[in-house]
């Protein structure tokens, strides 16, 4: 459990220190937002029948929707990353920590191989964002 709290941590922490970097000037973002929404809007509608590849199922209800909104959380900052769209890191910040409270209260309802499954979940997508995040400091 500890290690999950550590890993959750980890990626809020790298969150944040990517937000630091606003450099760009904010007509730019407005217009690549503008983009993105769009096509986010066309890939929701096309994910919709598809099931997530490398998603854990869990037995519990309230964890498996943690871990689904964690993957649509995973999905935002790729795209934020894909378009270093600073505006979007602002919303990640507060999507980031509305998940980290959630999994405080997610932990206490894991069984003993939920818990297994879980660490090595966020374990996978804590390198995924630290590469994502050296991604978008190049």
């Amino acid at each position: 459990m500890k290690k999950v709290i550590l890993n959750l941590s980890l990626v809020i922490a790298i969150l944040f220190a990517s937000c630091k970097n606003e450099t760009k000037e904010t007509s730019t973002s407005s217009e690549n937002t503008e983009n993105t929404e769009k096509t986010e809007e066309k890939e929701e509608n096309s994910s919709e029948g598809s099931t997530k590849v490398g998603v854990p199922s869990f037995s519990d209800k309230n964890v498996q929707e943690y871990v689904n909104a964690y993957e649509a959380y995973i999905e935002d900052y790729k795209k934020a990353v894909e378009s270093k769209d600073m505006t979007a890191f602002a919303s990640l910040g507060q999507k980031g920590q509305e998940l980290g409270t959630k999994a405080q209260e997610v932990m206490g309802n894991l069984s003993g191989e939920d818990v297994t499954k879980l660490s090595e979940y966020m374990q996978k997508k804590s390198e995924q964002l630290q590469e994502l995040s050296q991604k978008m400091m190049q």
